[in-house]
């Protein structure tokens, strides 16, 4: 079946996009390209409409992973070449799509099992293997599987991958630009993938009725004859194709001036970036460059680059945006405190999270509670599971572990695949009660965790606030790296209102806690029951964090009795710590009475806060 792409060039709007896929073909080290941005903006369109404007390049005739006659090879093209028969042939870029339902052995490559039942050992080549010298395209990059993208990451880094599985040991090149695209309300990436990528452009909704009147008539062209469609475009591809060509050939030529290197370097080190990230930039602005036809990088050139290259990288960091335009060397030392500015080019992408990274709050801790509330002076909080929270679902829900034997007879599934290679090393001809192989795997590092943040209007509610943002950078650090996911929900007026559902998207969750507006009472008991409510919807006991100073004044009934009954509840499905940072003793709390019946941590010193 033959498959027809939306011509590049027809794709309306979105130019950063299309520029940052461009730069990458153009130089295939600047580390690939992420694409961020909301539901249904022609993401996946434009990496596959992108084969219709690159250059064909040179391979190796036959080989499964398009070596480079003049570059690395494969074991199997290096015995060509020792005997004589390397030929060569012109080819297009290929651009491999990797399914999130894919699987290692499909990803890295192994034994083909249909030669190993009859006793031959042959590589079946992988994703990686196939997408050498062109784009490997992951659509939701952000809900791959951990082991999966450590391969990558490996391969990618080295521009080699290694199979040793099963027996079988071989070596080819694996140097392909990676491509992915996500959507961050479904989750955020792990830092090490989200470095990993050279540059990353958010895509942006079409901003005015003309803008998708036009798409929609394009689309509707399209559907209706696909060759006649991409036949009215085929020029304008042809276009972008040769530009593409032409700055391959100039690049080696491009030089950006010292002054520009400086103040890349200076933008790096103020915000604490890789190295990774000045490389990135320098080569993105050369291809830039390069790609309107100049050998020198402009100012323009290198704003956009920096845009490119640093945004990502910044906001994983937690800061705010640096100003990416150049200043004269005599004036930039006094840059110190710099602003958001606005880019000349298309589609600048509006700042996302400006929280500090202090993670404390400062103060003294004057607020005494009686009742013998259960304290922590050190300020441990616990968002490691318990014992008793182990559960026997595998997955991107935490840590899991995996164990396979032959004969095993105690596993939840039969590993197929397993099963057939151990009853060929056995000597068997079919599958057996000596050589079944069962899967046994469980999870163990990731637990959901609620913050409730009493948001009633009170003369503390800036101060709570601080202590949210403050704590939040730490704390989601932490949360982040053990893929655990995160409720938001504020308390005021008459009732308690669920933010943000459980959720992996920490960048919206900052978003939140900025814009938390304070009003009318204090609905205390409400929120203790929704933190109830939630942790029961889970299959273990939650975490939650409130943050309140317990003066609740809406009740269904008796404020004792009510916060009793709601307590005792929660001390089944959660672990509560209530961080309270009342500098008035006088004043009263309803926190003690949580504590003692829920079991909660009182925290009342943030400078010594640690998070286990």
């Amino acid at each position: 079946m033959k498959t027809y792409y939306f011509p590049f060039s027809a794709i309306v709007g979105n130019n950063d996009i299309k520029l940052g896929l461009i730069v990458n073909a153009i130089d295939s080290n600047i580390g690939g390209l992420l694409i961020t941005g909301p539901k249904g903006i022609a993401k996946s369109t434009m990496v596959r409409s992108l084969s219709s404007v690159l250059p064909e390049i040179k391979a190796v005739r036959g080989c499964r992973f398009h070596c480079d006659p003049d570059g690395d090879l494969c074991d199997e093209c290096i015995e060509k070449q020792k005997n004589g028969k390397l030929e060569t042939e012109e080819m297009k870029i290929r651009i491999v799509n990797l399914p999130n339902s894919t699987t290692l052995d499909r990803v890295v490559g192994s034994l083909d099992i249909s030669h190993a039942i009859k006793g031959e050992s042959v590589l079946r080549e992988g994703l990686i293997g196939e997408a050498n010298r062109g784009i490997l395209y992951i659509d939701e990059v952000n809900l791959l599987e951990d082991s999966i993208v450590d391969s990558i990451l490996d391969a990618a880094a080295s521009g080699v991958n290694i199979v040793e599985r099963e027996g079988v040991s071989y070596t080819h090149p694996a140097r392909f630009i990676l491509v992915g695209t996500m959507n961050p309300e479904e989750g955020e990436l792990r830092p090490q993938l989200l470095d990993r990528f050279g540059i990353s452009v958010e895509g942006k909704m079409p901003e005015s009725p003309e803008t998708l009147l036009e798409i929609s008539g394009r689309v509707e062209e399209f559907d209706r004859n696909k060759l006649e469609f991409i036949n009215k475009y085929r020029d304008e591809d042809k276009t972008i194709k040769l530009r593409i060509m032409k700055a391959r050939e100039i690049l080696p030529s491009v030089i950006i001036r010292r002054e520009f290197l400086m103040f890349i370097a200076d933008t790096v080190l103020k915000n604490s970036l890789s190295n990774r990230a000045m490389i990135s930039t320098v080569k993105t602005a050369k291809a830039i460059a390069a790609y309107n036809g100049r050998k020198q990088v402009n100012e323009q050139d290198l704003r956009k680059a920096l845009e490119f290259a640093l945004n990502h990288r910044i906001r994983e960091k937690g800061n705010s945006r640096p100003d990416y335009n150049y200043k004269e060397p005599e004036n930039h030392d006094n840059n110190e405190d710099q602003k958001n500015s606005h880019s000349n080019y298309e589609d600048h992408e509006e700042d996302i999270g400006n929280n500090d990274k202090s993670g404390n709050s400062k103060g003294p801790d004057n607020n005494k509670h009686g009742n013998n509330p259960k304290k922590d002076q050190i300020g441990k909080i616990q968002v490691r599971p318990e014992n008793s929270m182990e559960t026997r679902t595998s997955g991107r829900s935490g840590i899991s572990r995996q164990f396979k034997h032959r004969g095993k007879k105690s596993g939840t599934h039969i590993d197929i695949r397993s099963s057939l290679l151990t009853t060929w090393t056995s000597g068997f001809s079919e599958i057996n009660s000596k050589t079944v192989v069962l899967n046994d795997s469980f999870s163990s590092g990731s637990v959901p965790f609620i913050i409730a943040i009493d948001s009633s209007r009170s003369m503390n509610f800036s101060s709570r606030i601080q202590i949210a943002k403050d704590f939040s950078d730490m704390l989601l650090k932490k949360l982040y790296l053990m893929r655990s996911r995160v409720a938001l929900l504020t308390f005021s007026g008459q009732h308690s209102n669920i933010v943000m559902n459980f959720s992996r998207n920490f960048t919206s969750l900052r978003n939140h806690i900025n814009n938390i507006k304070s009003e009318g009472k204090t609905p205390l008991y409400d929120a203790l029951m929704e933190i109830y409510k939630l942790s029961t919807y889970e299959k273990f006991r939650t975490v939650s964090l409130l943050i309140s100073d317990g003066r609740g004044n809406v009740f269904p009934g008796n404020p004792r009795s009510d916060l009793e009954y709601i307590s005792r509840k929660i001390k089944k499905v959660s672990k509560m710590y209530i961080i309270d940072k009342n500098d008035n003793k006088f004043l009263p709390t309803y926190n003690n009475i949580i504590s003692s019946y829920s079991g909660a941590t009182i925290i009342n010193d943030l400078n010594n806060i640690s998070i286990m």
